[in-house]
């Protein structure tokens, strides 16, 4: 379940409110946007007034990856300069709700109302997952949770062995000793386990038994 700050709250329960939404995009040149019809001052940072908007976030209570697809104007064409100019995937995006809210000074019809406070409440931080450019006004990103990332395979399998070349690069030892098994021992037998780049305690990590919490939970007889 989503924590709701309790300014948000209290906000919604105003006599009179107004929300709008931010969009932080965390590039090399960095955006800063809001579909609010004025600059809004939040967390230090100026968001400028443009238009876009985004569906309901797609998501559940699983290990998933959610993900939000967000529609911004792009009738300038500064969006899409942004996006051609660097490589955007995998940067850092949010969204939050903003409210404004205000009070009637006077009871009289028509009269006006003055702002009372803002809060704001983040709604979905992902990373960049991919964009596209439709026509001459429109560009879309798509921001996806960090769960994302349990997707990528390691560039390299730990072994017990070390898996550096040797006498190459990694490995470092230029000594006179000959042939190397590419186990521990051997390393420290040339004096250059610090190079060393597998892992001697996975064969014993293999076979323990492990546990979670502050006790064990005994299970034998």
């Amino acid at each position: 379940m989503r924590a709701i700050d309790p300014n948000v709250l209290a906000a919604l329960e105003a006599d009179r409110f107004t929300f709008f939404f931010l969009l932080h995009l965390g590039f090399t040149s960095a955006l800063y946007l809001t579909d609010f019809d004025h600059v809004v001052y939040y967390g230090g940072d100026t968001y400028s007034p443009r238009g876009f908007k985004f569906d309901a976030i797609q998501g559940n209570t699983g290990l998933s990856v959610d993900s939000l697809d967000i529609d911004i104007d792009d009738t300038d064409q500064a969006i899409s300069a942004v996006l051609l100019s660097e490589d955007v995937r995998n940067k850092w995006g949010a969204i939050y709700l903003g409210i404004i809210t205000e009070t009637d000074v006077d009871s009289e019809e028509g009269a006006p109302y003055v702002e009372t406070g803002r809060a704001f409440q983040r709604l979905f931080r992902g990373i960049v997952g991919g964009w596209d450019l439709s026509g001459d006004n429109q560009a879309k990103i798509t921001l996806m949770s960090e769960m994302v990332l349990w997707n990528k395979e390691p560039l390299r399998i730990q072994s017990t062995a070390c898996p550096w070349s040797y006498k190459g690069t990694e490995c470092g030892y230029s000594g006179t000793l000959g042939v190397c098994d590419k186990s521990y021992e051997a390393c420290q037998l040339r004096s250059n386990e610090d190079n060393f780049g597998g892992d001697r305690f996975l064969a014993a990590a293999m076979t323990k038994e492990l546990w979670w919490g502050r006790t064990r939970n005994y299970t034998g007889t």
